[in-house]
């Protein structure tokens, strides 16, 4: 059966905003296959103001940083559409935002380097001295 381009872009969008609904729910309802479904949703998944939706883990570490940064100024009411229309989980945020603050905080020392500082530490102490007595 040949579908106009009206009905397949309002199935992919009924897909993509089905909420808690299944996907073979959606199919079903529409009367099309889940296959046909989703070839649909590859091919006009920009329906609106959607895009095409990348897996949560598959996106670069800027995506992540701009998806934290937007969700993160958004009112509590807007932000499960937020989520819904960008394909992202509570659980993704909170991942990613916890990622960034690992990269942004200070770098914890190792043992080595700590020793190594101690070292430093002492070898200056000792050529200090060393040049206060010259100095006398």
């Amino acid at each position: 059966m040949k579908y106009s381009e009206e009905f397949k872009k309002s199935a992919v969008e009924k897909f993509l905003m089905r909420g808690n609904r299944s996907v073979s729910e959606i199919a079903q309802e529409m009367g099309i296959h889940i296959p046909t479904l989703y070839d649909w949703r590859n091919k006009f998944a920009k329906v609106g103001d959607m895009k095409k939706i990348s897996k949560p883990q598959s996106r670069s570490a800027i995506e992540k940083f701009k998806a934290v940064t937007e969700y993160s100024m958004l009112s509590t009411d807007k932000r499960g559409e937020y989520l819904r229309t960008n394909g992202i989980h509570e659980e993704n945020i909170a991942e990613w935002q916890k990622q960034i603050e690992e990269a942004l905080s200070p770098k914890k020392k190792t043992f080595q380097e700590n020793f190594q500082q101690q070292a430093d530490q002492k070898k200056i102490k000792n050529l200090e001295k060393e040049l206060l007595r010259k100095q006398r």
